[in-house]
């Protein structure tokens, strides 16, 4: 996935909780794109996950609570 002429992506965080992506470049570069609704998310969501590299994806661990929870 290239971003420019001399630039190529060679990571791309997913953050499901924060509907974000974070990009980044083989030259230190950063790009964030964050979605603003669940379907604006889940559509660029299907154009990562269909055109880039499965190697280059990872998802951010999603926030959990630690410790007992009571009812």
């Amino acid at each position: 996935m290239e971003v420019n002429d001399n630039e190529c992506v060679e990571k791309i965080v997913i953050d499901v909780c924060a509907r974000k992506f974070l990009l980044y470049s083989d030259l230190g570069t950063t790009r964030k794109v964050d979605c603003e609704t669940t379907k604006q998310f889940m559509d660029v969501l299907e154009v990562v996950t269909s055109q880039a590299d499965p190697e280059l994806i990872q998802y951010k661990d999603l926030a959990t609570i630690d410790g007992d929870v009571t009812s």
